[in-house]
């Protein structure tokens, strides 16, 4: 599933390439994927308009445009934001919305169809209707521990609640406990301030690392460092770290993959 990472690097493609460039046309595949505005409705407010700025929140893009409404992307499982050029090539395959410009065009697409394409007027009501917590690529360490502070239960939970923190999913959640050194079973309770601190330092080191090499696309997962699970999140393989194998269990209904001697149990019976 695109996770933070993913979608900033969406987000900064559209940045690039997108941006004060007049829409000439739209089209839409599963109209199933549209919330709260029809295919009929989404064309007649793209087309002719301009996109002017992006803003990315947890998993979610959105795209003001120059009427001050808001386009929102959300990438499901399978999803991915494209930019290809309509005069040499053709729409990637599972293309759900294709906006074409004067010059180039861009395609979401969503093999699964689980992703959301929306229309609203107001980006902040957007996010607090989603109940999202901050974004985890921007919040501070104090409020990443008050975040935090008297929650239970695993610490891969809490990383991955979407009202806690916004943009963490499981497999940078594997990637932020290897790099800090903590079993997938480790609970909260179990971390002082020292050990939440560290976590947060963790995270921040993942989704930094993440965005600059723009892992985000798994054809370019071998520009992250040799040190990084991610590349090789399967179990079975070597650990980057050690050598040892990597093995896999289930916690909370989620595939966790871990390294048992990177990650050692928090107790006997973990």
């Amino acid at each position: 599933m695109p996770e933070l990472p993913d979608v900033e690097v969406y987000r900064r493609r559209l940045e690039r390439d997108g941006l004060h460039r007049r829409i000439k046309a739209v089209e839409v595949g599963d109209t199933r994927l549209l919330a709260n505005v029809s295919a009929t409705a989404l064309r007649d407010v793209l087309i002719g308009h301009a996109f002017e700025e992006t803003r990315r929140h947890g998993k979610h893009l959105l795209v003001r445009l120059d009427d001050g409404r808001w386009l929102t992307l959300h990438f499901g499982i399978t999803g991915d934001l494209q930019p290809f050029a309509p005069s040499r090539e053709q729409a990637p395959a599972y293309t759900q919305l294709r906006l074409d410009f004067a010059r180039g065009a861009f395609a979401y697409v969503s093999r699964r169809k689980l992703g959301r394409i929306g229309l609203v007027e107001d980006a902040e009501a957007f996010l607090r209707a989603e109940a999202l917590g901050p974004d985890a690529l921007e919040v501070n360490e104090e409020t990443f521990l008050e975040r935090l502070s008297g929650r239970r239960g695993a610490v891969k939970a809490a990383l991955m609640d979407q009202s806690v923190l916004a943009g963490i999913g499981n497999v940078y959640a594997d990637e932020i406990l290897f790099q800090a050194h903590l079993h997938p079973k480790t609970k909260l309770a179990a971390l002082d301030r020292p050990g939440r601190r560290a976590l947060y330092h963790a995270m921040r080191k993942v989704l930094t690392t993440a965005v600059k090499a723009e892992a985000g696309a798994e054809r370019l997962l071998d520009r992250l460092p040799n040190d990084f699970l991610l590349p090789r999140r399967e179990a079975g393989q070597d650990c980057p770290r050690c050598g040892d194998a990597l093995k896999a269990l289930q916690v909370g209904g989620r595939r966790s993959t871990f390294c048992p001697r990177c990650q050692p149990p928090p107790d006997a019976d973990a």
